[in-house]
């Protein structure tokens, strides 16, 4: 029900803290040597990923649209390389990107849902 009444930075900011609760967890794993649980995290975490890239609009949202595809790329690099190294490193950097994405969306809903602030619901790059 949070998510049908959500507005669509708020469903945003719910997918970058779904991701990285999900690198929590592979990190954990990892740390346990569980190699399975580990990979089940990661997978999760890209397809969180995989679905904020593919709603980017590039031709609309222009450089910042442009801007997160590249970040989306960089993080699903180092969760690839994660996952097949079997290395914490990577995940922490993708973890730091998300971590400062997922900020300046709370921001973004904050601010969005804030009368006379000026930003639309909804405008632009999308995710």
């Amino acid at each position: 029900m949070e998510i049908k009444t959500a507005t669509p930075e708020m469903v945003i900011v719910k997918l970058y803290e779904g991701a990285l609760r999900f690198l929590r967890q592979a990190k954990t794993c990892q740390g346990e040597g569980n190699v399975s649980g580990r990979a089940t995290a990661i997978a999760k975490a890209l397809a969180i990923v995989g679905e904020l890239q593919q709603s980017l609009n590039l031709e609309e949202g222009g450089e910042i649209a442009r801007n997160l595809d590249s970040l989306y790329f960089y993080v699903t690099d180092r969760l690839l390389e994660a996952n097949v190294n079997g290395t914490v490193q990577p995940l922490d950097e993708a973890s730091g990107v998300l971590s400062t994405l997922n900020e300046a969306w709370v921001e973004i809903s904050k601010r969005s849902a804030s009368p006379g602030t000026g930003v639309e619901s909804g405008a632009g790059a999308s995710a």
